[in-house]
């Protein structure tokens, strides 16, 4: 199948390849894209001296596509031009939302996606291959035109981010993991992200699940883990340590904790939630 598009009148159509094209007959299907027929034939040597000069007159432009819609009864290419015998489909009109129309989408930089999975794009990668964001890359685009659903496709649009740079925010890693990120960076495919580890990822944005509060964050502290809560106004330094709810403490385990307790990147966690729990009362 080929892979070539071109646009005539506004509307989109595939263009055959030279060993697919045929001769325009009365139960073609319509509409489509004709052109004079221009081989060796006997038909085609007519029409390309025809076409060159009438009455002194240099007349190429006759050679041009015709989008032809209809045949008329007197065997006329749309009741206006030459007769249908004269002709050869060199196009098909490329539908909204077909798997063609995606394919020509991606030709030209955008990124598609199926109405399905509006997260999950599709690209042209390195001009002959087919990117997707969970599946990787298929090298023949002529084998993913082929296999892939043949409708339903549209303009893929980046959510916008509910989120910015400094939210915490719950997200999934490479493997599909929960877990909890800080956003470093906001990219238009990607967000940048550090761990509580400090390590740092790039990210599809939907991996980002939601924007999470200071309070939400489990830091983890020894064999412990849980949320933070400032309890400075008692005594400089302290701080409720509050872990999850147990069958023996129903009410969620509390531990007060000084922050020289804690080791130097542990204690800096600490320090920056409760820095943003206080900014955001």
């Amino acid at each position: 199948m080929s892979e070539k598009f071109e646009k005539h009148n506004d509307n989109l159509f595939r263009m055959l390849e030279e060993n697919e094209i045929v001769p325009l007959t009365p139960d073609a299907e319509m509409p489509c894209l004709i052109r004079l027929i221009q081989d060796d034939s006997p038909m085609g040597r007519y029409n390309k001296a025809y076409s060159e000069y009438k009455y002194g007159v240099k007349l190429g432009c006759c050679l041009l596509p015709i989008i032809a819609t209809h045949i008329g009864k007197n065997g006329v290419v749309n009741d206006i031009e030459w007769d249908i015998n004269r002709y050869e489909i060199i196009g098909y009109p490329v539908a909204d939302g077909s798997a063609e129309w995606a394919l020509y989408q991606m030709m030209q930089g955008k990124m598609v996606c199926h109405k399905t999975s509006r997260w999950d794009w599709y690209r042209m990668y390195n001009d002959h291959a087919i990117q997707n964001r969970t599946a990787g890359c298929m090298a023949r685009v002529s084998a993913w035109l082929e296999s892939t659903v043949q409708s339903g496709w549209q303009i893929y649009e980046e959510p916008k981010p509910t989120f910015k740079v400094g939210d915490w925010v719950d997200c999934k890693d490479f493997v599909g993991v929960p877990t909890q990120c800080k956003v470093l960076e906001i990219q238009e495919h990607n967000v940048i992200v550090e761990c509580k580890t400090g390590h740092r990822w790039s990210l599809p944005h939907n991996n980002i699940t939601r924007k999470l509060s200071p309070s939400e964050i489990i830091v983890n502290i020894g064999c412990m883990s849980g949320t933070v809560k400032d309890l400075s106004y008692v005594e400089d330094g302290i701080f409720w340590f509050i872990g999850k709810k147990t069958e023996r403490c129903p009410g969620v385990m509390h531990a007060i904790l000084y922050g020289e307790m804690l080791d130097t990147p542990t204690r800096k966690l600490v320090e920056g939630l409760l820095r943003a729990q206080e900014e955001e009362k």
